[in-house]
């Protein structure tokens, strides 16, 4: 069935208008709005309240069901609806505002995915509109808190919501590119404690900056460098993201916070890294006397990867072939979808394709061209109808 794709241009304007900056979030109007338009389109709805694990109110997720006759596998259709910050630098246009200029589509998240996610939900509604009887479900999932390391995506696969799926579409911005593998994310924070003093005395004390700052070169010396580049993802990277400590000058600081990002690649594996990591950070406590120092693992998401001879990603790559004129060639994405949370937790098998470039995202002026929306959602629509059907 061919959408109305004004339909998708107005629901992306809609879900625009409404701040899910996160935190807080505040992702429940989003999600009724939704949930009131699948409904329509004749699916069965379920709202899970969410509170992120801090009491958080305002917060909910939605997963919806159009039921088929079970013969062949579901499909999820898998989007978020919060947004990062506007930000500190100046925007052009009123992020919430949802303007339409030259073609394109302006606001907080008209890419990073509300756009998307309209985009799945009008897709959805052309298939149950469209009659035919399906084979499998149909089952759209969208979530809150996935600006949060997908912490949303992991309260809500606990749900029984899910049985029956086989594959799933992530509508990330990929300017309708197909993409099939994802690099882990490994992230942890180092603390290290030490002795306050009189900085023109620093032997009297204990600086927890100085042990920190040791630390960082000696692991962004002995990162990993040897791990063959994988085919889709490359090469693991490093990015050391904060480092915070002290509180005057002419004070030996007894506090310093770290944080590290590291994507890592199949072959590197997350334990093997913790194990280095300690022992770096015993070292450099060994060599800063008076200072200790703890870790923690704040993100311990494995590389995920979808067969490339899949039925999904024959499907997407067909539609977004005849549609938009995309040549699909397997590659990886170098950041974190749900899909490293359908994929080990559910065993599904994934393509990340969605409008949008993905460098827009988190940027001022974030937008998503007006084409790729419409283009968006008949991707969808073919694909559904390929695997369902």
């Amino acid at each position: 069935m061919t959408p109305e794709t004004n339909d998708v241009i107005e629901l992306t304007q809609a879900l625009i208008c409404f701040d899910t900056t996160n935190p807080p979030g505040n992702e429940t109007p989003c999600i009724e709005l939704l949930e009131a338009r699948l409904r329509e389109s004749g699916f069965e709805t379920v709202t899970c309240p969410y509170d992120g694990g801090e009491g958080v109110g305002n917060r909910s997720q939605l997963v919806a069901r159009l039921r088929g006759s079970g013969e062949r596998p579901g499909l999820l259709f898998s989007g978020h609806v919060d947004v990062v910050p506007v930000g500190e630098a100046p925007w052009s246009v009123p992020p919430f505002a949802g303007e339409i200029r030259d073609g394109r589509l302006y606001g907080r998240g008209s890419c990073d995915m509300k756009g998307g996610v309209a985009a799945l939900v009008e897709a959805a509604g052309a298939v149950a509109r469209g009659g035919e009887p399906l084979q499998g479900d149909l089952v759209v999932a969208v979530t809150a808190d996935e600006e949060r390391n997908c912490l949303g995506a992991d309260a809500l696969v606990e749900e029984p919501l899910f049985a029956g799926l086989g594959a799933a579409i992530v509508a990330e911005p990929t300017a309708l590119e197909v993409y099939i593998a994802e690099k882990g994310a490994f992230w942890v924070r180092l603390e290290f404690h030490g002795k306050t003093a009189h900085a023109s005395m620093p032997d009297e004390g204990a600086n927890a900056v100085a042990a920190a700052a040791d630390f960082a070169v000696r692991w962004e010396r002995a990162y990993e460098t040897t791990t063959p580049a994988h085919p889709l993802l490359g090469t693991p990277t490093l990015s050391l993201g904060i480092l915070r400590g002290g509180n005057k000058t002419n004070v030996v600081p007894d506090y310093c916070r770290l944080e590290l990002d590291m994507r890592t690649v199949p072959g590197l594996e997350h334990a093997d890294l913790e194990r280095r990591l300690r022992d770096i950070l015993a070292a450099v406590s060994r060599d800063s006397p008076g200072v200790r120092a703890e870790i923690t693992v704040l993100s311990n998401r494995a590389p995920v990867s979808a067969p490339a001879e899949s039925e999904i990603v024959a499907a997407v790559g067909a539609a977004a072939r005849e549609v938009a004129g995309v040549h699909p060639t397997r590659r990886g994405v170098p950041y974190c979808t749900e899909a490293c949370v359908w994929a080990p937790k559910l065993g599904l098998s994934f393509v990340i394709c969605g409008p949008g470039a993905p460098t827009m995202c988190h940027q001022p002026d974030e937008f998503v061209p007006v084409k790729q929306l419409t283009q968006a959602v008949c991707i969808y629509t073919r694909a559904a109808e390929r695997l369902l059907g």
